[in-house]
């Protein structure tokens, strides 16, 4: 018997089915005698292999004409293969030799036994004659499936290289952001020590200046005090009754100089301060970097805000007062100015009155209101329980400061070369303020009664007149925010690169008051409109909210983003309301 290793085009994937195949030709007829001959022709009728003896008798006796074919020539020819078992029947181990129509399954002698009752089991013997297979076909579809599988593989290996590429281009683009904020930092920084610069000198001549001062009188008590011993010790009765008389005067203006340089308090220590911003973010650590990618439809970012958009967010109402005249009161009240102090505590000032007051979260009076001698303006909370409020036409701002228990009392007195109106907190040690009557409408106002512009911008060629324009500042985008009362605009300038947004749209009508809101957003009162308009610092408005209020004027958020409130000048219809804020749900 010959043995040969066959193998086609695909004989490598073929492998993988049946292993390597062994083709043996041995003589069929011979083979039912026991005998062992090789095959040298092939009938194609008959399908069977015969030697070259029993080819002779096969085509003498039977009748048809049979075509015989050369057994060597390997394309006119069927070889025997070695099957290498996978024609045995896998329960019984027997040969395969039936095939069941019914459960179209292989069978072998033992599971014909099983399929008895079945109604057609063939002998694949016979039905192979007649119907050959379609290997064919099957074939074909193994070399698309290979095709496929091929597409696959060179697929894998393309996604790869992009995935590759992705991964270091990631890596860029981080390490880009890092640069940006490494540099955001510096500029932070180089800002922060020009500001802690200038307040050093400013808070160096206080306290040069209260030394002077204090020293000048030290001389002239130690000059009085000398002549006082001698004429003391010395002097005749008459003496000493016109040195008594002449000294008592210079004794009370020195008195009078050392009350004064004690009242005033100097800041011999400072403290640095990071945003809230900045604070999320190092509480973020790692995650301010997510991995997103095509299978993660959720896209992630960090909660300090820094790819993400501005939000919406809704508003409940706490508590709502009507501002009636009550007996301390000599007209209907008119908050013209609000702000938080850091505890939640509401400051309010009343235009009306003449007076500033402390609220609790229910809208209740604690402690006793400051009395001014002249109408305030506007209010804001500069720094932990210290207060500033403007007064417009009489060019003055004061100081003042809050206690845990609701004492408010004046610590400075600054007078002014502009006629201030709205007032809002650009750091802990510079206010900006909304002018009237002056070309330039905002201008910055240091602690100590430094007064200073915005260079870098250039407004418009006009003035405003009283509550004509107010102002807001957005500290971490460095952005301004004035509201033009009879154009219905509000602008935003860029006080870094001094362009600006004139922004305008059909809910912005009679803007009025306006702060900082949720995410560093601006909140403006659309006073004939009756609501709040929420707009980014680019000026998209993000969205509308109407309020039970007539005409709002004043707004103010609290430094943790949670709490709105909000007050109108309008006469006999005046409240003061307060308002829960949350994020609007998706």
């Amino acid at each position: 018997m010959a043995s040969i290793i066959f193998r086609d085009s695909n004989g490598d994937n073929a492998g993988d089915f049946i292993g390597e195949s062994t083709v043996t030709q041995s003589c069929e007829p011979c083979m039912k005698t026991n005998k062992s001959k090789t095959a040298t022709v092939f009938c194609k009728e008959c399908d069977e292999y015969m030697c070259d003896t029993c080819k002779n008798p096969h085509t003498t006796y039977k009748t048809d004409q049979h075509t015989l074919v050369n057994f060597l020539d390997k394309k006119s020819a069927p070889v025997m293969i070695d099957m290498k078992g996978i024609n045995k029947c896998n329960e019984h181990g027997r040969d395969i030799e039936f095939f069941c129509q019914d459960h179209s399954k292989l069978c072998c002698s033992s599971c014909v036994l099983i399929h008895r009752k079945c109604g057609q089991v063939d002998e694949i013997a016979n039905v192979s004659r007649q119907t050959r297979p379609e290997l064919q076909a099957l074939k074909q579809s193994l070399i698309k499936l290979q095709s496929e599988a091929d597409d696959i593989i060179a697929d894998c290996k393309q996604s790869e290289t992009v995935l590759n590429k992705s991964i270091e281009k990631m890596s860029l683009e981080v390490d880009a952001m890092r640069d940006r904020m490494i540099q955001l930092f510096e500029v932070a920084k180089k800002k922060f020590i020009t500001e802690a610069n200038e307040f050093r000198t400013a808070e160096s001549k206080r306290i040069g200046n209260r030394r002077e001062t204090s020293s000048k009188v030290k001389e002239d008590i130690c000059t009085v005090l000398s002549m006082c011993c001698i004429v003391l010790e010395r002097g005749t009765p008459s003496q000493r009754y016109i040195y008594s008389e002449l000294i008592k005067e210079k004794r009370n203006t020195m008195e009078s100089n050392i009350h004064d340089q004690r009242k005033i308090k100097v800041a011999p220590t400072v403290i640095v301060s990071f945003s809230k911003e900045l604070t999320s973010f190092h509480e973020v650590g790692s995650n301010i970097i997510q991995l997103n990618y095509d299978g993660n439809k959720t896209v992630k970012t960090s909660r300090i805000g820094l790819p993400s958009q501005p939000r919406q967010f809704t508003m409940e109402l706490l508590v709502s007062m009507d501002l009636p005249k009550t007996g301390d009161d000599h007209m209907e009240p008119c908050l013209s100015g609000l702000d938080f102090l850091p505890d939640g505590r509401l400051v309010a000032v009343d235009n009306h009155n003449d007076k500033c007051v402390v609220l609790n979260d229910q809208l209740q009076r604690l402690g006793k209101p400051y009395k001014f001698k002249i109408r305030p303006l506007g209010v804001v909370c500069t720094s932990h329980g210290a207060l500033c409020v403007t007064f417009g036409s009489k060019k003055v701002v004061l100081l003042l400061s809050v206690s845990k228990d609701n004492v408010i009392k004046l610590t400075r007195k600054i007078k002014t070369s502009s006629e201030f109106d709205s007032v809002c907190c650009m750091s802990p040690y510079h206010m900006v303020v909304s002018t009237r009557d002056d070309s330039r409408h905002a201008r910055m106002l240091s602690v100590d009664g430094v007064e200073s512009d915005f260079n870098k911008l250039v407004f418009a060629k006009k003035t405003y007149k009283a509550h004509g324009s107010k102002c807001t500042y957005i500290q971490s985008k460095n952005t301004l925010v004035l509201t033009d009362r009879k154009a219905h605009t509000v602008y935003l300038y860029d006080t870094l690169m001094g362009t600006f947004r004139a922004v305008t749209n059909e809910d912005i009508h009679i803007p009025i008051g306006a702060c900082v809101g949720p995410g560093d957003t601006v909140l403006v009162c659309s006073a004939s409109k009756h609501s709040i308009v929420h707009m980014s610092v680019k000026g998209e408005i993000i969205g509308t909210y109407p309020v039970d209020m007539r005409f709002p004027n004043s707004i103010c958020v609290s430094k943790d983003g949670s709490s709105l409130a909000m007050s109108n000048c309008v006469e006999g219809i005046r409240k003061l309301q307060l308002y829960k804020l949350s994020p609007a749900t998706s």
